[in-house]
C-alpha cells in the first residue's frame, strides 16, 4: 500500500486520535473496509487506528483522490459503534473499576482513584465512553487515547501550573533544531484562585429538625407559641447518625417519647430508576404511579434512596412511615425584659460513614478571585475533591495560547510539559501541550502543537 500523505491529530478533550491518509493504489482503496484496523508509522512512531470512512473524489482531469479517514480504535466505546447501556453500581466501587467495567477494557489510569458510594453512579441510554468521561471529569480529568490505541484517563493538569518551572520537561524545542513557526495569541480569562467543591454526603448521615406541624401531632397544628409555653420538636436522623447534643439559647429542653407517623410525598424520576425521600423512612406503605409505572420500589438501607424496577420519566406518590426523636422546649416568660423573643435550638450529630468532607474550599494565593461553586455527587473523598478543585484553579490561571510548528517530534501528547528556546520570541518559556497534529507529505513530516503558557507580565 502506497501512502501519498497522512495526518493525525488529537486535542485535549478529544478522546481519540483522528486523521487521514491518501492512497495511490485504487486496488488497496477498494480492499479497505470501514472499521478495518490500520497500523500507521509516522517518523518511527506507531499509531494503532481503524478506518472511520472513505472518500473518492474526481475533478475530471487528474487522477482520483483516494482518502481514508482514520480514528483510534477506542471509537468502539462511543456512538454509533457502541450499544447504549443502562444500570446502576449499587455497591461502593472505585472510580477506575467502574470506568473499566463500562468499557470492558483496562484503562491507563493517571488520575486520583477514589471510592464512589453505592447508588451514586447510574447510567441510562449512555455510551460506555460517556460513563468514563463522567467519572473522569468529576475529579478534574480528561479522557484520551494513546498512539497505541489504549484508553487513558489523566488529570487535566498533570503538573500544577506553579510547578511548571520546577519539573523536568518532557520535550525541549530550540530555534536551531526544531522550531519552524510560532504564533502568540491571548484568550481573555477570568482569574480563578478559589473554588468551593461539594461532593457526596451520605444519606445515612441525615440529620434534620423541625417543629411538629402535624394537625394531630404534639403541637396540635400550632406553629407560633407564647412566652412561658412549650413547643415540641421532631428530630430525624439516618441509621448511621447518632445525636450528640441538643441545646437552646433560652428555656429548657426535655425529651419526649419517640413519634411514629406516616408521610406522603411525590418523587420525580427523570429518566432514571432512582430517587430520594426527604427523610429516612422505616418502611414504604404504598406507591401510586401518577402516569408511567416503573414497577415496585425498593428502599435502600439508608432509608432514603429508593430504586424502581425500571428507568423512565415518572412521578410516584409514596406513603412511608417515619420514626422521629422528639423534644419539648419550654420558653421563659421574659428574656432581657422582653415578652416576645426568638429562641435558637442547636442539634449536633455524628455520622459513622467513613467519607471525606461534604464541602471543601480550594485556594491558591490570596483567594481573591472566587470561581463558581462545584457540586458533583460522585466526589465522595477529600482527595477527589482536591483533584477537581486544583483542575479548576489551574484552568483559571492567566494562560496564553501559543501555536507552534516544528520538525517531527515523536512521543508528544497533550498534558506534557515542553520547554521552548527561540531567540526571536524573547526569553525561553515552558507550557502545557493541549493539542498535537502530525502531517506527512512525501518524506517531509512536521508537528504542530497547541500550548498553554503563563502569560508573561508586562
Amino acid at each position: 500500500m502506497t501512502i501519498l500523505s497522512a495526518s493525525l491529530a488529537i486535542a485535549e478533550g478529544d478522546y481519540a486520535w483522528t486523521g487521514t491518509m491518501e492512497l495511490a493504489d485504487p486496488a488497496s482503496f477498494q480492499r479497505i473496509q470501514i472499521d478495518d484496523p490500520v497500523t500507521l508509522e509516522l517518523g518511527g512512531e506507531i499509531f494503532q487506528m481503524m478506518v472511520d470512512n472513505k472518500t473518492l473524489s474526481r475533478d475530471g482531469v487528474s487522477r482520483p483522490r483516494l482518502v481514508v479517514s482514520l480514528i483510534s480504535p477506542t471509537a468502539r466505546f462511543t456512538m454509533p459503534r457502541a450499544m447504549p447501556m443502562e444500570g446502576m453500581w449499587e455497591s461502593p466501587v472505585s472510580a477506575r473499576v467502574a470506568a473499566e467495567e463500562a468499557v470492558g477494557k483496562s484503562i491507563l489510569w493517571d488520575l486520583v482513584d477514589w471510592t464512589i458510594p453505592g447508588g451514586r453512579l447510574a447510567v441510562y441510554d449512555a455510551a460506555p465512553l460517556d460513563v468514563v468521561r463522567t467519572i473522569a471529569e468529576a475529579a478534574g480529568g480528561v479522557v484520551e487515547t494513546t498512539p497505541g490505541g489504549i484508553l487513558r484517563v489523566r488529570h487535566r493538569f498533570p503538573v500544577a501550573v506553579p510547578q511548571w518551572g520546577r519539573v523536568t520537561p518532557d520535550h525541549i524545542l530550540t530555534d536551531s533544531a526544531d522550531n519552524l513557526s510560532c504564533r502568540e495569541s491571548h484568550r481573555a480569562r477570568y482569574r480563578v484562585n478559589r473554588v468551593t467543591v461539594r461532593g457526596w454526603l451520605p444519606s445515612g448521615g441525615h440529620l434534620s429538625a423541625e417543629l411538629d406541624r402535624r394537625v394531630d401531632g404534639l403541637n396540635q397544628g400550632h406553629t407560633t407559641f407564647h412566652s412561658g409555653g412549650s413547643a415540641h420538636l421532631l428530630v430525624n436522623h439516618g441509621p448511621k447518625t447518632s445525636i450528640q447534643s441538643i441545646s437552646a439559647s433560652s428555656g429548657a429542653l426535655l425529651p419526649n417519647a419517640d413519634q411514629s407517623y406516616t408521610i406522603s410525598e411525590d418523587l420525580m424520576f427523570d429518566g432514571s430508576n432512582s430517587a430520594t425521600l426527604s427523610q429516612p423512612a422505616q418502611s414504604i406503605q404504598s406507591v401510586i404511579w401518577l402516569g408511567n409505572d416503573l414497577g415496585a420500589l425498593t428502599l435502600a438501607t439508608d432509608g432514603m434512596a429508593v430504586t424502581a424496577a425500571s428507568s423512565g420519566v415518572a412521578i410516584a406518590r409514596v406513603t412511608f412511615t417515619v420514626r422521629s426523636r422528639s423534644w419539648s422546649l419550654t420558653a421563659p416568660e421574659v428574656v432581657a425584659g422582653l415578652d416576645s423573643f426568638p429562641v435558637q435550638v442547636r442539634i449536633t450529630g455524628q455520622s459513622g460513614d467513613q467519607v471525606g468532607d461534604g464541602e471543601i474550599v480550594c485556594q491558591r494565593g490570596d483567594g481573591e478571585h472566587p470561581g463558581e461553586d462545584i457540586s458533583d455527587p460522585l466526589l465522595a473523598t477529600t482527595e477527589a475533591k482536591l483533584s477537581r478543585g486544583r483542575a479548576e484553579i489551574d484552568a483559571g490561571e492567566d494562560l496564553q495560547e501559543i501555536s507552534l510548528t516544528c520538525v517531527h517530534r515523536p512521543g508528544v501528547m497533550p498534558g506534557q510539559i515542553i520547554e521552548v528556546h527561540d531567540a526571536l520570541m524573547g526569553r525561553s518559556w515552558r507550557g502545557k501541550v493541549t493539542g498535537v497534529a502530525h502531517e506527512a507529505i512525501g518524506p517531509r513530516i512536521t508537528t504542530s502543537l497547541e500550548v498553554q503558557r503563563v502569560a508573561p507580565s508586562a
